[in-house]
Parts: C-alpha cells; sequence; structure tokens
C-alpha cells in the first residue's frame, strides 16, 4: 500500500508543477514540526536528568530534520517553477506552430 500511495505522489508531481510546489511547502512544514518535536523532546529530557548525550542527539536530530526539510522543499519548489516554465514555453512553441501553418 505505501508503494502505491508513493507512485501516485510521483505522479502527480511529475504531471503537475504545482502539486510539486505544494508538496515542497507541505514537506517544509512537516519537518520543521518534527523538529520542533525533537526540541521539545531535547528540553523535556534535560529538565528530568536524562545523560548529555541523549539530549546532544535529540538536538542534533531536530537540526538534521530541519535543515533536510528546508533542502528538499526549496529544491522542490525550484525544480516546479522550471517545470512550469518549461511547459510555457513549449505551450507558447506549440501555438506559434499552429499559428505558422494556419498561414
Amino acid at each position: 500500500m505505501s508503494i502505491v500511495i508513493k507512485l501516485i505522489l510521483v505522479a502527480f508531481a511529475a504531471v503537475f508543477p504545482k502539486f510539486k510546489m505544494g508538496y515542497g511547502v507541505l514537506l517544509i512544514i512537516l519537518m520543521s514540526f518534527v523538529s520542533l518535536l525533537c526540541f521539545f523532546s531535547a528540553y523535556a529530557d534535560y529538565t528530568f536528568g536524562e545523560p548529555t548525550w541523549i539530549v546532544r542527539n535529540e538536538i542534533l536530530f531536530g537540526i538534521a530534520s530541519s535543515i533536510i526539510g528546508w533542502g528538499l522543499g526549496l529544491s522542490l519548489m525550484r525544480q516546479a517553477r522550471r517545470h512550469e516554465a518549461m511547459m510555457e514555453a513549449n505551450l507558447d512553441e506549440y501555438e506559434r506552430k499552429k499559428d505558422s501553418k494556419k498561414h
């Protein structure tokens, strides 16, 4: 079932640049929430006296998830803009060819 959902997401992202743009924003938001959860758990563990290596690893995981989310999200949004520009260019070229065949 998980593979089917992934295939559907990839198919929508390949066909619709607006979907890819929204997926990038959603990825940034979700990874920011994961990062927030990691920071909150690090704070809670620090408050309750857990070992420092646990707190350090939670903070590092929070920072890494935030960086990964922003990196992937921004790259998806940039890719969506380029895809949309290519589609517009191809549409303009198609219309020019269509007009030239009329005359």
